[in-house]
């Protein structure tokens, strides 16, 4: 078999390519000590024969995985990306990948779009990132009895503007509910070092506690009643615990960023019932009543979840099976 040299910066492709990794041996290039270019000599020097790249989302991840698949290309070495948040794969000349896996027909559009090559061969299948949740779904959903009423899990991005100015809508609906927050910035959010939250958060009306300090598993270990956040993919990893999420998406900041970064304003998920979604204040303070509330609402979101992510579906054997049957191994 090749020797496959795995890349990923950011902390989503590194689960994504993680899960590869437990099938099929190989060897990590050190991203995170790595400045670009990771160039034909480090290729060279580990016996690539076989790149596996994720799709990082941080300019310095791009940059990363980007220079290593040109890199590739130039020595003739098969490169296979894997999306591991639909929107995330980005082409650049002599970057296009021999194969792209990704979760959707609508993700494989996405990227179609952007091929700098025309034609992409892309694999559809259940978004391996989470095989590792697939797997305990049962044993994570076991811990849902006793949940406390009322307390949602706030789950930050980097952004710091457009955070601020969500919770500004959504802190009196959560006051009205007479609900506890549990507020969890994103490890990239600059603001938060900085304190750009305090005044907002001190005057919320409503018990606040920080948990940005905890690690996912922490915060869902104490059962949230709901998730709430702009387009974080953590709140689809919370879905696997069987809590329902609700996607907060103004028109001037979760929408407008998701749309630049990603090339749409309501993700995939959402539009298929497997979320809550909000796009103004009047709708934050009704979807923010029904998931906290109702019972058959909640229900019919986790229903729509598990179809969308396959929860009982684990993707990475279809893909290892394409590799070996289309000779990448």
């Amino acid at each position: 078999m090749r020797k496959i040299g795995y890349l990923a910066v950011d902390r989503g492709p590194q689960l994504t390519l993680g899960a590869l990794a437990l099938r099929l041996q190989g060897a990590w290039l050190k991203s995170a000590e790595t400045d670009p270019p990771l160039g034909a000599e480090i290729l060279r020097a580990e016996g690539i024969e076989l790149l596996v790249c994720g799709t990082s989302d941080s300019p310095r991840g791009r940059a990363i995985e980007g220079s290593a698949r040109v890199a590739a290309n130039a020595l003739g070495i098969p490169v296979v990306v894997i999306e591991d948040f639909p929107g995330n794969f980005s082409d650049l000349p002599g970057g296009t990948p021999r194969l792209l896996s990704v979760e959707s027909d609508f993700a494989a559009r996405l990227a179609r779009i952007k091929a700098a090559a025309g034609a992409l061969p892309v694999h559809v299948g259940p978004c391996i990132r989470y095989d590792v949740l697939r797997r305990r779904v049962d044993e994570l959903r076991s811990l849902l009895h006793g949940k406390p009423d009322n307390c949602v899990l706030w789950i930050g991005q980097p952004e710091t503007e457009d955070a601020l100015r969500t919770l500004e809508v959504l802190l009196p609906a959560l006051r009205a509910q007479r609900s506890a927050l549990w507020f969890r910035a994103h490890p990239g959010d600059e603001g938060y070092l900085g304190g750009a939250y305090r005044r907002l958060l001190a005057a919320a009306g409503l018990a606040v506690e920080d948990l940005t300090a905890s690690s996912l598993e922490g915060c869902l270990r104490r059962r949230p009643r709901l998730v709430v956040t702009q387009f974080s993919s953590v709140a689809v990893e919370a879905g696997f615990w069987g809590f329902p999420a609700l996607n907060v998406l103004l028109p001037e900041a979760g929408a407008a960023r998701l749309a630049e970064k990603k090339g749409y304003s309501i993700p995939p998920w959402c539009d298929a019932g497997a979320a809550f979604v909000a796009g103004s204040p009047a709708e934050v303070a009704e979807k923010l009543e029904r998931g906290l509330k109702s019972e058959e609402a909640r229900g019919e979101v986790q229903q729509a979840f598990d179809r969308y992510f396959m929860v009982r579906q684990e993707g990475t054997p279809a893909l290892v099976n394409l590799l070996y049957n289309q000779d990448f191994l």
